[in-house]
């Protein structure tokens, strides 16, 4: 799919980025295209020497509280809206309660609790903002969906319950009329399409890297070791290895990285169709410092000798250099934002509009304990983020996106 072609590359123009989150700025990076032997269109971003940041966030609010009980001490987020006055609701998944906060970061209300009852929780584990600004939080384990609205609270819930709960939910709210959802059985992947009563309308296939009836092997997992232990075995995640990074984004279009390959490389595919787009961007690769390294195999060390294991694992297959792509989100205007490491250490976002050019990159400096496990929002020139402190203690940010310095990335 990635074999390169003879075909002639056309050098594109930047457009400037419209609702950068989407800030306007330039870029003097190439673009270039060609079309793959599939027929897939490839598009290739080179940057310039030294390539600089674009954008860089300016903190407005900060809401959180290291002490306390107020509704403004969170424990574990597991969603973040947006909301159109500049305002914001998360669920917090230990108390399994949605918080609206206002512009200011004022509380302004609650909803849901603990519990079985209408407008409650068992394991809510995600948050969408669906149509007319309402909140739609997946619960599987108590089998529905519930819908809120910010002020007046619980309005409805539809019967779900597909069997793959998973620790954070990973559906997507599409064109606001369906609901999209990942589902996989063994090496089978799927995407199940809900309308907005939870009623299944479809089952799209997710073409795979690899044969669907390939039995599952866990000593063979090129992403993780394997330890033997009494009456079964585990296995643990190597450290900085290319997992598959994906996304479902707002026209139902599925992005994703390959699992294994550490390149700076996305492709575009339609559910239950081929590949349609293919990004490439020749970010120089970001090398795994030594000491943290060292630092990871300390820690599996100590996890191996406190299991009375008397072998090592292969540390080789450690890799020694990052993944060029570590997350991705859409902005609500519909752009790609692509976390990428930063040989400083800090937070890069590459930004890309929906046809693949570069359009600038952000850097994230105030974020350096940018929390991945819930996607940030942003629309227009503001970003909302969850970020946590030495303490893990988890807060909200909005931030503007402003013009950046010239100072490297």
């Amino acid at each position: 799919m990635y074999e390169r072609n003879q075909a002639a590359l056309l050098a594109v123009t930047w457009v400037a980025l419209a609702g950068c989150g989407d800030s306007e700025s330039g870029s003097d990076w190439t673009t270039l295209r060609d079309t793959l032997p599939s027929g897939a269109v490839r598009v290739t971003n080179i940057p310039v020497p030294n390539a600089s940041p674009t954008w860089t966030l300016v903190e407005e609010l900060r809401v959180g509280s290291l002490d306390g009980t107020g509704p403004d001490a969170f424990a574990y987020l597991k969603g973040l809206v947006a909301l159109d006055d500049g305002g914001f609701v998360v669920l917090d998944s230990q108390a399994q309660e949605l918080r609206v906060f206002d512009s200011d970061g004022t509380h302004v209300a609650t909803h849901g609790r603990k519990g079985e009852g209408p407008g409650e929780f068992v394991d809510a584990n995600g948050l969408m903002l669906g149509p007319n600004g309402r909140l739609w939080v997946p619960d599987a384990r108590n089998g529905r969906v519930s819908v809120f609205d910010p002020d007046d609270g619980f309005i409805e819930s539809f019967p779900f319950a597909d069997g793959n709960y998973g620790w954070m939910w990973d559906g997507a709210m599409v064109d606001g009329s369906r609901i999209y959802r990942p589902w996989s059985s063994g090496n089978r992947q799927l995407i199940r399409v809900y309308d907005l009563t939870m009623t299944l309308l479809d089952s799209l296939p997710v073409p795979s890297d690899g044969p669907e009836d390939e039995e599952f092997d866990p000593e063979s997992q090129s992403g993780a070791f394997y330890l033997e232990t009494d009456g079964g075995y585990s296995m643990y995640s190597i450290p900085f290895f290319a997992f598959t990074v994906s996304l479902i984004d707002s026209r139902g279009a599925v992005w994703s990285t390959r699992g294994g390959d550490p390149e700076y490389r996305m492709t575009q595919r339609e559910p239950g169709g081929e590949t349609t787009l293919v990004v490439e961007t020749r970010r120089p690769a970001v090398p795994v410092p030594e000491v943290e390294r060292d630092s990871v195999i300390d820690e599996f060390r100590q996890m191996l000798s406190g299991a009375g294991a008397s072998r090592e694992f292969d540390w080789s297959r450690i890799p020694t250099i990052k993944p060029a792509v570590e997350a991705i989100f859409e902005s609500v205007e519909g752009n790609l934002w692509v976390r990428t490491p930063s040989p400083g250490g800090g937070v890069l976002f590459d930004v890309y509009s929906r046809d693949g050019t570069y359009l600038g990159t952000a850097d994230w400096g105030l974020a350096r304990s940018f929390s991945d496990q819930v996607d940030p929002v942003v629309r227009g020139d503001l970003a909302w983020l969850v970020v946590t402190d030495e303490l893990d203690v988890p807060y909200v940010v909005r931030a503007r996106i402003a013009p950046a310095g010239r100072s490297p990335a």
